[in-house]
C-alpha cells in the first residue's frame, strides 16, 4: 500500500496542568463550537530512526502508532518558513505491523532520497515510545472544521520519561485563523502556555540529557518576485520560529548560548516590524513592537551575566592575572545570573509570553497582516527593499556623523542603527547584488564589534553597581576586584576609541549594495 499525497498538518500545541482538563473539556465556550461527541482512546506509539539518528538530522519523524487493532505509520518533517510555523508535512498510511514499512514511501521527494540511503531501511530500531490517552473533541468555527485533542500520558525514552499534559488544536479544513480562535478559547477558560517541541523533540531533549538544541537564524533567500506582503511573512516565521526553539532551550538547560540565541530571534524580529513599517499600521506596529520590547527587556540582566562572567571576567584574568577580589566579584555575579535566568524561564512560561507570540502569529497567519498591509502588500520587494535600505543608511550615517565626539549615550544610538541596519541588510541581501552585500554587512559588522565593546564598559559599570547594592559578603575584596574590572575595561575603551573612526571611515567606503 503506498501513502497518499502529502498533507499539511496544521497544528498548535499549549501545555495545561493536569488538574485543568476536567475544566476545559466541560467548558460551556468550547461547548457552543463543539460539532459532534468527544471519543477518548489510548494511543500508543513508537518512533524510529537509525543509531545514529539520521532521520533527526534531516529533521524527519517516522512513527508507528497503534490505534486498538490497527498500525498506522505517520512521517512529519519539519516546518518550513514558505509555510506557517504550526504546519508540517504530513504522510499516514497503514502497516501491517508495529514495525515501520519505508519500502513504499511515494511523498516528498527530499524524505524519499533520505529513505533511499543505503541499508537506511534496515538500521531503523525503536528509539521512545509514548503512550497517553487523547480525548477527542470535534469543533466548526464559521467554516472551518477542527479538532482539539487533550493527552495525557508519558513520554519514554532510555534516558528518563515526562509527563505528557496538552491540547492540541488540528485544522482539518477551513481557514488557520481559526486555530488560533480555538487557543483563545481555551486560554479564556484554562491557564494554558505555549509548548514549543512536539512530543517527538521532547523526547530527543531527554536523550541529550534534558536539553533542547539552540537554533541561530537561517540566511533567508527570498524570491525576488515576492510582493513585500509575503518577503515579511518569510522573515516574521523564520525569526518566530527561532524565538520559539531558543525559548524551549533556555527552559531547559543552563545554556548561555540559547540565551544569547534568544535574544537575537527577538532583536531580528523587532528590527523586521522597523524594516518594515512603512506599509504597516502605527497602533499595530507599536502593540507588537512593545511587547517584544517586554520581553527583550525581561532577559537584559540575564544576558549581561552571562557576558560579563563568561567573556569579561576570564578577560580580566588573563590580562592582569587572577587577583583575589576577582572571585568575590564573580560570586556576586553568579548569584544574581542564577536569579536573572530563573527570571527568564518564568517568562518564557508564562500566559503572557504565550499572548505575546500567539496574537502575533494570529495577526500573520489570519489575514490580520495582508489587511492592515492593503494595497502595498503586493509591492515589488525590490522596490520597497531598495527605499527601506536607503531610509535606514540614511539614519545611521547620520547619528555617526562626528564619530570622534560622540557621548556614550549617542555610541549607544549608533550602535542600535547600525543593528537594525545590519538586520534589514541580511533580510534583503539576496534580492541585490551578494558580492557587495557581503562587503557591505561585513564593514558595518566590524563596526558594531567596536560598539559592542564600548556598549559592554558602559553595561559593566551598571552591572558593578547594581551588584553593591546586594548583599556583599566581604564587601572590601568585592570592591577591590570592581575597581580591578573597571581599570581593564578603561583601558580597552581607550584602545577601542582609537579604532572606530578608522573602521568607520572603512564602512562609509563601502557601495551601496541595494543600487
Amino acid at each position: 500500500m503506498q501513502a497518499g499525497a502529502k498533507q499539511i498538518e496544521i497544528e498548535l500545541t499549549l501545555r495545561l496542568n493536569p488538574d485543568d482538563v476536567p475544566t476545559l473539556l466541560r467548558a460551556e465556550t468550547l461547548g457552543v463550537v463543539r460539532a459532534g461527541t468527544p471519543a477518548k482512546k489510548r494511543l500508543r506509539s513508537t518512533y524510529f530512526d537509525t543509531p545514529d539518528f539520521q532521520l533527526r538530522r534531516h529533521q524527519i519523524v517516522l512513527r508507528v502508532r497503534k490505534v486498538g487493532r490497527r498500525f498506522i505509520q505517520t512521517v512529519k518533517t519539519a516546518p518550513k518558513t514558505d509555510q506557517a510555523f504550526i504546519a508540517r508535512g504530513e504522510w499516514e498510511r497503514m502497516v501491517p505491523s508495529a514495525l515501520p514499512d519505508i519500502g513504499e514511501f511515494a511523498g516528498d521527494s527530499a524524505v524519499r532520497r533520505v529513505f533511499d540511503q543505503p541499508n537506511l531501511a534496515d538500521s531503523l530500531v525503536a528509539v521512545f515510545t509514548t503512550d497517553f490517552i487523547r480525548t477527542s473533541v470535534p469543533l466548526q468555527l464559521g467554516e472551518s472544521n477542527l479538532e482539539l485533542a487533550v493527552d495525557v500520558g508519558e513520554i519514554m525514552t532510555a534516558a528518563g520519561s515526562e509527563r505528557i499534559c496538552e491540547v492540541e488544536i488540528e485544522l482539518k479544513s477551513g481557514l488557520v485563523a481559526h486555530v488560533y480562535e480555538a487557543a483563545a478559547l481555551v486560554r479564556r477558560n484554562v491557564p494554558a502556555i505555549l509548548e514549543p517541541l512536539s512530543k517527538s523533540a521532547r523526547a530527543f531533549a531527554l536523550l541529550d540529557g534534558g536539553a533542547a538544541p539552540t537554533l541561530k537564524a537561517i540566511r533567508l533567500r527570498l524570491d525576488r518576485r515576492l510582493g513585500l506582503g509575503e518577503a515579511f511573512l518569510v522573515i516574521a516565521r523564520a525569526c518566530l520560529h527561532q524565538l520559539r526553539m531558543n525559548a524551549a532551550a533556555v527552559a531547559r538547560r543552563d545554556d548561555p548560548e540559547a540565551m544569547h540565541q534568544l535574544r537575537v530571534a527577538l532583536r531580528r524580529l523587532r528590527s523586521a516590524f522597523s524594516a518594515f513599517a512603512e506599509p504597516m499600521p502605527t497602533t499595530e506596529r507599536r502593540v507588537f513592537a512593545q511587547r517584544l520590547r517586554g520581553l527583550a527587556r525581561t532577559t537584559d540582566a540575564a544576558r549581561e551575566l552571562d557576558v560579563f562572567l563568561g567573556e569579561i571576567l576570564p578577560a580580566v584574568r588573563k590580562g592582569v592575572g587572577a587577583d583575589p577580589g576577582l572571585a568575590s566579584v564573580a560570586a556576586q555575579a553568579a548569584r544574581a545570573r542564577q536569579a536573572a535566568w530563573t527570571r527568564v524561564r518564568q517568562m518564557v512560561a508564562s500566559e503572557a509570553f504565550t499572548e505575546a507570540i500567539l496574537s502575533l502569529e494570529a495577526w500573520l497567519e489570519g489575514g490580520g497582516w495582508r489587511a492592515s498591509a492593503g494595497a502595498a502588500y503586493d509591492e515589488k520587494l525590490r522596490d520597497f527593499g531598495q527605499r527601506t535600505l536607503k531610509r535606514l543608511h540614511r539614519k545611521l550615517v547620520r547619528t555617526g556623523a562626528k564619530i570622534s565626539g560622540l557621548a556614550d549615550v549617542d555610541l549607544h544610538a549608533l550602535r542600535l542603527r547600525a543593528k537594525k541596519q545590519r538586520y534589514a541588510g541580511e533580510f534583503f541581501r539576496s534580492i541585490f547584488d551578494g558580492k557587495a552585500a557581503k562587503s557591505y554587512l561585513g564593514a558595518l559588522g566590524d563596526v558594531q564589534d567596536h560598539l559592542g565593546v564600548l556598549n559592554d564598559s558602559v553595561t559593566v559599570r551598571q552591572l558593578l553597581t547594581r551588584l553593591a547594592h546586594g548583599k556583599v559578603i566581604d564587601r572590601a575584596a568585592f570592591e577591590r576586584g570592581a575597581a580591578v574590572v573597571l581599570g581593564w575595561c578603561a583601558a580597552r575603551v581607550t584602545t577601542e576609541i582609537d579604532r572606530l573612526p578608522v573602521t568607520w571611515a572603512r564602512f562609509g567606503e563601502q557601495r551601496i549594495f541595494w543600487k
